[in-house]
């Protein structure tokens, strides 16, 4: 009996191990935002997180204008990654943008992991570059700072595939802050993005209990205007249990 028993907690430790190892790194989600230009709601913009077989995921982001100002602030996005995600490595596989209103605006993003290149389709023709291991799109690199986050990490540096150009996004973590958002109040890390252009500034407030979700991004551009996205709602799914 003895050693069925011991056979037996084997059995399912390996099965717990094995549920863990091919558990996704983090869970499907959807969450939405509040969009601001100072003191003025715009829009709303909304973000998922669907998990496929082998590892692959969709990655989705709208921003829509709200009626009530839609004849000043015209544009919609429409992001969209796809790719693998395991552990902390994210691979993406396409990416595509869309801006649609008074400046329309596609691009989209083929990855050959093989041939190590990104092939660029944009209106004005297509494009082709080499790129190192790590190489995110911008939207996969929201994904990338959560995992980086949960990680303990406090500086962190993403390889972007932008247009036809290698861009590299800088953050570091420069607080904590408990913030009271729609959504409710959140412990929060503040992060910043590192940037040579001194006259834009970009602030991040991720939460630890919904597996650093960006909860607040605050943006001011070079003519001095203020951008706030501040967290609506969200899936249960992410919060993390104690």
């Amino acid at each position: 009996m003895l050693r069925t028993g011991l056979t037996l907690s084997c059995l399912l430790l390996a099965a717990c191990l094995g549920a863990a190892a091919h558990a996704a790194p983090l869970p499907d989600f959807s969450a939405s935002y509040e969009l601001r230009f100072g003191s003025l709601r715009i829009g709303t913009s909304t973000i998922s997180l669907e998990n496929g077989a082998g590892g692959s995921y969709v990655y989705e982001s709208r921003s829509t204008p709200i009626k009530l100002v839609s004849w000043l602030f015209r544009e919609t996005l429409h992001e969209t990654s796809n790719g693998t995600l395991a552990g902390t490595d994210i691979r993406p596989d396409t990416y595509h943008y869309l801006r649609s209103g008074s400046k329309e605006r596609k691009e989209q993003l083929e990855f050959d992991w093989q041939a190590m290149t990104v092939t660029n389709s944009l209106e004005d023709g297509d494009g082709e570059m080499d790129i190192p291991a790590g190489t995110l799109d911008k939207l996969a690199s929201q994904l990338a700072m959560m995992l980086a986050l949960r990680d303990g990490k406090t500086d962190m540096s993403f390889k972007i595939a932008d247009d036809d150009k290698l861009k590299e996004y800088r953050f570091q973590v420069v607080g904590e802050e408990t913030l009271a958002l729609p959504a409710g109040t959140f412990d929060t890390v503040k992060i910043t993005k590192l940037r040579d252009n001194k006259k834009r500034e970009t602030f991040i407030w991720c939460a630890p209990a919904l597996n650093y979700l960006p909860v607040r991004i605050w943006q001011r551009e070079k003519d001095d205007a203020e951008y706030l996205s501040e967290l609506e709602s969200f899936s249960e799914s992410l919060r993390v249990v104690q």
